[in-house]
């Protein structure tokens, strides 16, 4: 469907014998990827003797959407999407195995196996959220992927703003919140040996036209339809995401990342709980170092260092 679908994108009349003669299919089987288009939700006009006309595109999660116009220079360099999987960052690690390029992402629109930080599992409902694995081939030691956790935040918290124009938020180290809530999970997952790194899948899970809650969350997450008031595109969120990490790359590269960070930081400056292996303490949220460290104040004033790994950090007044 996705060959048919990039020819009626750009929303002009196409003759069956054009888009026949260009795939090299018959009419018949034209006709046959029209209706099941149109199956899923797409709106597709048979105009008499002319051909047909792309009026309606359903927020449905495919590869030739999601490429249409997206114009990075890697990011989303190749697309699959799936109906649905255990896990987009398992599909990924497989593919990257088998020497997927750098920039390839994986999109589902149902995950049934997701996992979150400190083994914790992620709801990804059908039709509902966005699942997604980007893969990263970076030359940097396996010191610095802690860094790139913390860009993906950021990717992902500029995507959500540009497309919502909700406040996106990032709750150390990689929870993106909005209102004070968790819309969207990062897990980052490394292959390397001592010296180097071969390669990093980046998942995001986002919840976006989520309305039903569970009860046990309720009170820490939430969806970005449920905080805008109106539905809201998947496809255009990946599309954004995409462009945000090459954009973050660059502030990588010239020094100001970091400042960014701490702007789209909740953390920062707040009063946090750190819930660690055997001990809790509280304290104040003080500075984030460029290794992903956060540097808490404690109550007696001694400066403690907290790494993200089994550490839970919570805001004492509520979840940021």
């Amino acid at each position: 469907m996705d060959d048919i679908l990039k020819a009626l994108l750009p929303g002009e009349i196409v003759s069956g014998a054009r888009i026949s003669k260009a795939l090299g299919i018959t009419r018949a089987a034209v006709w046959k990827r029209i209706t099941a288009l149109r199956e899923r939700g797409f709106v597709i006009d048979s105009l008499d003797r002319q051909g047909y006309l792309l009026v309606h595109v359903p927020d449905v999660l495919m590869s030739s959407l999601i490429t249409y116009g997206l114009e990075t220079k890697w990011a989303g360099s190749q697309v699959f999407c799936y109906e649905s999987v255990d896990s987009t960052n398992r599909v990924l690690r497989t593919m990257a195995a088998d020497g997927a390029g750098h920039g390839t992402l994986v999109v589902a629109n149902e995950q049934t196996g997701g996992r979150g930080r400190r083994g914790r599992g992620w709801l990804t409902p059908k039709d509902t959220s966005i699942a997604m694995s980007l893969l990263l081939r970076p030359e940097i030691p396996p010191a610095k992927v802690a860094l790139l956790s913390l860009a993906a935040s950021v990717a992902v918290a500029k995507g959500i703003r540009q497309v919502t124009g909700l406040e996106a938020g990032i709750k150390w180290p990689n929870d993106i919140v909005v209102n004070g809530k968790k819309v969207c999970g990062i897990l980052l997952e490394m292959d390397a040996d001592e010296q180097n790194v071969h390669y990093i899948v980046a998942g995001a899970g986002i919840n976006v036209h989520l309305m039903d809650i569970p009860e046990e969350i309720r009170a820490t997450a939430t969806s970005l339809d449920l905080e805008l008031g109106h539905p809201c595109s998947r496809v255009e969120i990946v599309k954004a995401v995409m462009r945000a990490t090459e954009e973050t790359e660059n502030l990588l590269h010239d020094g100001s990342f970091m400042s960014v960070y701490e702007t789209l930081s909740v953390t920062l400056g707040h009063p946090v709980s750190v819930q660690a292996v055997g001990e809790t303490f509280t304290g104040t949220a003080e500075q984030i170092r460029e290794d992903g460290v956060l540097m808490v104040r404690t109550e007696s004033g001694s400066v403690r260092e907290v790494m993200a790994g089994d550490v839970s950090v919570r805001g004492l007044m509520g979840y940021v």
